[in-house]
């Protein structure tokens, strides 16, 4: 692998810890209706979007006689799709606090749960970016997909919290935003991976 290559894979790192510091401050912001950290997660995302034209002009330079570059050229769109996704659970939070919606017990213990498996993917992604360690790359593909599966499980669950009135339609519209959000993130995450490490 060229020295180009190397340098271009470590901007990928870069990228995907941006976005696992996003996470971290959007649950932050969620825990403690905090705006400020809202506002620095906006700020990552601007500069993961700015990176992403960056990287993808870099890569599509030489990809046409790089076959290592022609394998990433895709990545740096996957992880800026994986910030705009944060952004709409950014977004999602923001109007939570504005408005003053109050979660359920069972909502907040189930975005906690998404946010702690989702920052561990993210972290995984993260390492094997660096070190295409295979392993890593299965952990993240079917930790991936078990959190789909779980948020889709908790989006049923809250239609029953729905339909006996534990939650208000506008919280709702506002917690399935961000159930979904996860997914998509998770979604192309698992993306970056596989074509980082052909899992």
């Amino acid at each position: 692998m060229s020295d180009q290559i190397k340098d271009l894979k470590k901007d990928i790192y870069l990228m995907l810890h941006k976005s696992l510091e996003m996470l971290n401050l959007i649950e932050d912001a969620h825990a403690k209706n905090k705006m400020s950290a809202l506002d620095q997660a906006e700020d990552l995302a601007k500069d993961i979007q700015v990176k992403e034209d960056h990287l993808t002009a870099a890569l599509s330079k030489i990809a046409k006689d790089n076959a290592d570059a022609r394998k990433l050229l895709a990545v740096p769109a996957h992880i800026e799709k994986i910030a705009y996704n944060l952004r709409r659970m950014s977004d999602g939070i923001r109007s939570k606090i504005k408005e003053g919606l109050l979660f359920s017990d069972k909502a907040i213990q189930e975005t906690g749960t998404l946010f702690a498996k989702a920052k561990d993917i993210l972290k995984k992604a993260g390492d094997a970016a660096v070190t295409s360690n295979a392993a890593l790359a299965d952990a993240v593909k079917s930790e991936s997909e078990a959190l789909i599966k779980m948020a889709d499980a908790y989006a049923t669950q809250h239609e029953d919290r729905l339909v006996t009135g534990e939650c208000s339609p506008k919280t709702s519209s506002t917690y399935l935003c961000i159930l979904y959000s996860f997914e998509d993130a998770v979604s192309h995450t698992k993306e970056v991976v596989r074509k980082l490490t052909g899992k």
